[in-house]
């Protein structure tokens, strides 16, 4: 292994590190308010820093909006602002909704970018799970599991250790043994790894499963069956949820439907009530408890139904329907 080296700095290079350079100090010479206003010249502010300057000129603003003081504000209170100032208003608000729709951009993308990111991750982290899944493929080949019953023969039938068929017996032995220890975390973790692409697979395949309220219902399903002593499979859980959130759906129809009937009925109900009210007569009881022009009694009430031609009509039309 390389040892890292440090080259050691030359004297000049230490003495600059170690001792800071002396500087000059610059000779001042006084120079007339004329001179200096023509010779000094300083760059032109831009849009953001006299933005900037304006809104200092504001004064102090506040953290928070007054709503008292907006909802005090019209049309009117505008118009009578003078045009400098109204000018001075439109390009705030212009250049913050610019400064809105940057971030807007800037976040828009940044989003962009995770998704893909993530996108990318997924479809990586997919990859390694099928290698692992391959690479237990390949150690389940049965001539490989053929030579890792080695591992498992005892020692009293193996033949004499000094014997070349006895020597070969044991070194095949402990060969199988050392394959064996290192097969075994590739087969577990090859092992969860295929379980984990075929859930991949399956919630691929069922974007309900990427809603957590369903996922959780799918879950919750599958321990209760496992600590019942039933379990189910992901396939039927997902089903059995499926199934029962479609009842719910129908069951929730079902009583919004039977609401509008019911209310359907009231009104039909309100309306035939206020038919039949419409069925008294049309001449009000006054008319015959106290009279009308000075007549009572049946005088009286043709007297009104004279007067009065709608409510005659409306006697008509009802001792038609009587018929």
């Amino acid at each position: 292994m390389s040892e890292t080296t440090v080259e050691t700095p030359t004297p000049e290079v230490a003495e600059t590190i170690e001792t800071p350079t002396e500087v000059a100090e610059p000779q001042v010479t006084e120079v007339p308010a004329e001179e200096a206003a023509t010779e000094i010249v300083e760059p032109p502010p831009t849009d953001s820093s006299r933005l900037e300057g304006l809104l200092d000129a504001l004064g102090e603003i506040p953290e928070k909006p007054s709503d008292a003081l907006l909802e005090n504000l019209d049309a009117k209170s505008i118009e009578n602002l003078p045009d400098s100032m109204k000018g001075l208003f439109k390009h705030l608000v212009a250049a913050e909704r610019q400064r809105v729709r940057q971030l807007e951009d800037q976040m828009s993308d940044r989003n962009a970018e995770l998704d893909k990111k993530f996108e990318d991750l997924k479809e990586q982290n997919r990859i390694v799970i099928r290698n692992r899944a391959q690479l237990n493929q390949v150690l389940l080949d049965p001539k490989f599991q053929e030579f890792l019953k080695n591992a498992d023969v005892p020692e009293a039938e193996l033949k004499d250790p000094l014997s070349p068929e006895g020597m070969e017996q044991r070194i095949k032995k402990g060969v199988a043994e050392a394959m064996k220890q290192f097969q075994e975390p590739i087969r577990q973790s090859a092992n969860r790894a295929q379980q984990m692409a075929k859930y991949q697979d399956f919630v691929a395949e069922h974007p309900k499963m990427n809603e957590k309220a369903f996922k959780g219902d799918v879950r919750d399903l599958m321990q209760s069956r496992r600590d019942s002593g039933s379990p189910v499979s992901l396939q039927d859980a997902y089903a059995l949820v499926e199934r029962d959130r479609m009842l719910q759906v129908q069951e929730k129809q079902t009583a919004k439907d039977r609401l509008k009937r019911s209310e359907s009925a009231r009104q039909i109900a309100r309306s035939t009530v206020s038919s039949s009210n419409d069925g008294a007569s049309p001449v009000p009881k006054w008319v015959m408890e106290k009279g009308y022009k000075g007549s009572r009694g049946n005088s009286a009430r043709i007297l009104y139904l004279r007067d009065n031609p709608s409510a005659l009509q409306k006697l008509r039309a009802q001792q038609k329907t009587r018929r």
